[in-house]
C-alpha cells in the first residue's frame, strides 16, 4: 500500500499542482497585458493635466504644512473609528431647524422675562444634576415655543419644566432622566396642583408644538465637536511662550463659560450657532491671549474665516465686558469668570 502511494498517487498530485501554477501564472501574465485588468489605474500619472498634477501637489505640501493638535495623542476620528466630520455636516444641516437669521424674533412678548426663564432652567437643570448641554437644548425648545405661539403666564413653568424632562430624555441616558415626581416636587409644581398625569399633558403640548423635532443644535454642542478635533496647536503661543498642559483645559472653560452667556441673551440667536460656536472658539482664544488667534486650521475645522465672523465675535466680547467689565483687557485664566 505505501509503495503504491509513493509510486502512483504522489507523482499524479505533484504533476497536477504543477499544472495548476503554469495555469495561474498564465492567467496572471495575461492578465497584465489586458486592458481589462481590474487595477489598471484610471489615468497615468504622466496623463494628468498639469493643473489637476498642481492641485494634488499643492494639497500634500498644505497637509504637511498644517500643526498638530496640542495635548491630543489619538484623534477623536480613530477613537469612535467613524469620520467625525459628518458629524459636522449634519450639525450645519439640522441647525436652523430651531435658531437661524429667518426665525429670529425681537419683539416676542416674552422677552422681558426670558432671562428670568433661562436662570431658573438652569438652576433646576444643575439641580437634576443634567449636563450644561441638556439645559441649552431646553431653552431652544422654549424659545421655538414661545417665540411662535402666545403662551399664557399661567402655564409658563409647566411647560419650561416640560421641556427641560423631554431634553433630558432625548440628550441624557436613561438613568440620569429625573423622575417625573421628583421634578414636581423640585420645582413645586406638585404644589399647584400638577400631578404625573398632568405633566405628561403638559410634555405632549411640548411635543406637538415642536412638532416632535427634537434634534436642536445649541452653540455649545458645536463647539464640543471643535474642541474634541483639537483647537490649540503645538506652535500656538500664550503670551508669547509655548503653550502648558493646562491651556485646553482654560480654553474649554472659556468657551463653556461663553456659551452659558450667550444663552442668556436672545440677540444671539439672530446668529447660525455654527458661526456663533466659531465666534466663541475665537473669544475663547483672544481672551487667553492665544496667538495667532485664528488660523487655517480652525478655518479648516470650522468651515468660517476670521472675517466671517468678526462681526459675531465683536457682539460676543461686547457683550462679555458689557457685563464683566474690565476683564476683558485683562483675561489670562478663565477663574475669575467661572467661579
Amino acid at each position: 500500500g505505501i509503495h503504491y502511494i509513493e509510486q502512483i498517487i504522489l507523482p499524479a498530485c505533484i504533476i497536477t499542482i504543477r499544472i495548476m501554477i503554469r495555469r495561474q501564472t498564465t492567467t496572471v501574465s495575461r492578465s497584465k497585458d489586458s486592458d481589462a485588468c481590474v487595477f489598471k489605474p484610471i489615468q497615468a500619472w504622466d496623463r494628468l493635466p498639469s493643473q489637476t498634477k498642481h492641485q494634488i501637489s499643492l494639497d500634500k505640501v498644505k497637509s504637511s504644512m498644517e500643526s498638530s493638535p496640542f495635548g491630543i495623542e489619538i484623534s477623536i476620528d480613530k477613537k469612535l473609528n467613524i469620520c467625525t466630520e459628518d458629524l459636522y455636516f449634519h450639525m450645519r444641516d439640522r441647525q436652523v431647524d430651531f435658531v437661524s437669521p429667518t426665525t429670529f424674533a425681537p419683539g416676542s412678548s416674552y422677552l422681558p422675562y426670558r432671562r428670568y426663564l433661562v436662570d431658573w432652567m438652569s438652576d433646576v437643570g444643575e439641580q437634576c444634576h443634567l449636563h450644561n448641554s441638556t439645559v441649552h437644548v431646553s431653552i431652544l425648545f422654549l424659545d421655538k415655543i414661545f417665540r411662535s405661539r402666545d403662551i399664557p403666564r399661567s402655564q409658563w413653568k409647566l411647560l419650561a419644566t416640560a421641556c427641560i424632562s423631554i431634553a433630558a430624555k432625548y440628550e441624557e441616558a436613561e438613568e440620569h432622566c429625573p423622575p417625573i415626581p421628583d421634578i414636581l416636587q423640585l420645582t413645586k409644581l406638585s404644589n399647584a396642583g400638577h400631578t404625573s398625569l398632568s405633566f405628561r399633558e403638559g410634555e405632549l403640548e411640548v411635543l406637538r408644538y415642536l412638532g416632535w423635532r427634537l434634534r436642536a443644535i445649541p452653540p455649545i454642542h458645536v463647539v464640543g465637536y471643535f474642541l474634541a478635533k483639537g483647537a490649540t496647536f503645538v506652535d500656538d503661543t500664550w503670551q508669547g511662550r509655548p503653550l502648558i498642559e493646562k491651556i485646553p483645559r482654560y480654553v474649554k472653560k472659556y468657551s463653556d463659560f461663553f456659551c452659558n452667556l450667550t444663552l442668556q441673551e436672545y440677540a444671539f440667536q439672530q446668529y447660525l450657532p455654527t458661526q456663533l460656536a466659531a465666534a466663541i472658539l475665537l473669544a475663547s482664544r483672544v481672551a487667553l491671549q492665544l496667538e495667532p488667534r485664528w488660523r487655517p486650521e480652525l478655518e479648516k475645522l470650522t468651515g468660517y474665516e476670521e472675517n466671517e465672523i468678526t462681526i459675531v465675535f465683536q457682539h460676543v466680547w461686547s457683550y462679555y465686558e458689557e457685563q464683566f467689565p474690565g476683564h476683558g483687557s485683562r483675561s489670562i485664566s478663565p477663574r475669575s469668570v467661572v467661579s
